[in-house]
């Protein structure tokens, strides 16, 4: 932990990330990572960090990408980059891709229905975009985040530099159960920055109808693969009216992530803030659906199972995938 030092880390925050800072510099030397450049993002993460605990961001409602004075966006792409191993991971779908991309370009509104598996979810989209040529869209999407994105210390640093609409999802909303009322107010407050946006248009928003990250399968002999977490249907009735209040054209897009290996969740799920993280290398995927029509003809419980069926089939690809290929 000797460049813990060099970052002043506090005691509570090396204890907490038990293993992180010796697997990330594990990570960074197979990746074959300048000396310098580790060290600008360790000292850098540390430092920010630092600063979470004893300033803590607030985050807006509406809260847009930190890139200046410093890039918060590029340097949490840039941490996470020494843990993908690229020859083994791909972007599928990039023809759907392109298609939101144009969407954007005429105006239109994209909503992206994903599982959700990592924190590095947003990091790993940006990469595999930009591997592609498609660095625009990835900066241009907008994620629904968590309460524990804008309120862990160790989470604040990446997110500040992503454009995040800021919500309190329905498994944590009632803890504590005093805090309900306050955490549906900010819900409010968010889904109100969100319907200005649409009406704004050319806008794509990334949206987990699960409510959080896909945990793996709990076995009598064990912990087996990770599955799809199901969606919840009236967190996507919320997010279809607010689409039709817009006046603007919308699109659905539903999309698949194999994503666990980096930085995978805990087997559990907690309100807790200060989980253990892992920052071994793994292979990831992602798939862009083709479009799907979220404001059509389908009742809400119909038009959730038919996306998350559509998702869990491409998984399952990108699983398969990925076993044929260690």
């Amino acid at each position: 932990m000797a460049n813990a030092e060099a970052g002043k880390v506090p005691a509570s925050i090396t204890g907490m990330m038990a293993g992180f800072l010796d697997e990330y510099t594990e990570s960074n030397k197979v990746a074959a990572e300048s000396p310098l450049k580790f060290k600008d993002n360790i000292v850098t993460f540390f430092k920010n960090v630092q600063e979470a605990m004893a300033n803590p961001y607030q985050f807006q409602p509406f809260h847009q990408a930190i890139r200046e004075p410093f890039d918060f966006y590029n340097w949490g792409n840039d941490f996470l980059r020494p843990l993908i191993i690229m020859n083994q991971s791909r972007i599928v779908g990039i023809e759907n891709a392109a298609k939101i991309s144009k969407l954007l370009q005429m105006g239109e509104n994209v909503i992206i229905l994903s599982n959700h598996q990592t924190e590095a979810d947003p990091q790993v989209l940006s990469i595999l975009l930009e591997s592609v040529d498609m660095s625009s869209l990835a900066e241009q999407i907008i994620f629904i985040a968590g309460h524990k994105v804008t309120n862990d210390p160790v989470a604040i640093p990446f997110s500040k530099g992503r454009n995040l609409l800021c919500i309190h999802s329905k498994k944590h909303i009632k803890n504590p159960p005093e805090d309900m009322a306050r955490k549906s107010a900010q819900n409010l407050e968010t889904m109100k920055a969100m319907g200005s946006l649409l009406s704004e248009g050319g806008r794509v928003f990334w949206v987990a109808p699960s409510g959080g990250r896909d945990r793996p399968q709990a076995l009598e002999n064990g912990i087996g693969d990770f599955q799809v977490a199901p969606f919840d249907a009236k967190a996507l009735d919320m997010f279809k009216l607010v689409a039709m209040q817009s006046q603007k054209p919308m699109h659905f897009f539903p999309m698949a992530m194999f994503t666990h290996q980096l930085v995978p969740p805990p087997t559990g799920v907690s309100s807790d803030l200060g989980e253990e993280r892992s920052a071994k290398r793994g292979v990831v995927s992602v798939c862009f659906l083709d479009e799907t029509d979220g404001l059509g003809g389908l009742k809400d419980k119909e038009f959730t199972a038919a996306v998350q069926a559509s998702v869990e089939k491409e998984y399952q690809a990108l699983k398969s995938w990925h076993d044929s290929h260690p």
